[in-house]
């Protein structure tokens, strides 16, 4: 169930919860064999602190580039593999997995957000590649793309975490209108 503003906003079954608690403890339990290691994809929805990480990134690349980290936001590129097939992180930014759409679908032919298929309201996501661009060229590189909020779980507001800019066949107030964002937690 759900908590209030206090509370973690959880909507996962007790058993689900506890199946996601025994993931998490596997994927720490693997990041700590090696902590100077990064995991060839992080499952961003069993961390505790999701923004930390993808704040992380962001910091990382302003660094490399000496630029300010208030000029950085997120731009996120949805991979045509599976995060079973990655042996190591990209370059820069980060491969991430665990990402659900609601309010649409991810087309991995037409790689952009498309109309979601009758009755299926959370389509899970590829591996994301997240990374940093400078706020002034995700302006100049925002036709075509959505700046799409990633929540926790379903409830909006209070869980949400940060900004995936995604490409998109779909007018953005289509996409606005329909309620479109990335969960890290879908509904069981």
């Amino acid at each position: 169930g759900q908590s209030g503003p206090t509370g973690s906003y959880n909507c996962k079954s007790l058993m689900a919860w506890f199946a996601d608690i025994l993931l998490r403890d596997k994927q720490l339990l693997e990041w700590a064999k090696d902590p100077n290691k990064i995991l060839p994809s992080v499952w961003i929805s069993g961390l505790f602190n999701p923004m930390g990480y993808v704040t992380a990134c962001l910091q990382v690349t302003a660094r490399t580039r000496l630029l300010p980290l208030d000029s950085m936001t997120i731009m996120a590129k949805c991979m045509p593999f599976s995060h079973e097939h990655l042996t190591e992180q990209p370059e820069e930014g980060a491969y991430c997995h665990g990402l659900f759409i609601e309010g649409a679908r991810w087309d991995a032919e037409s790689a952009s957000i498309q109309p979601s298929r009758p009755k299926e309201l959370h389509s899970p996501m590829p591996v994301v590649h997240l990374t940093a661009i400078t706020a002034q060229a995700s302006e100049q590189q925002s036709v075509g793309r959505y700046r799409c909020p990633v929540y926790t779980t379903k409830v909006r507001g209070p869980t949400y975490q940060f900004t995936a800019i995604l490409p998109s066949a779909m007018p953005t107030t289509t996409l606005v209108l329909a309620g479109v964002c990335l969960l890290l937690q879908a509904p069981s």
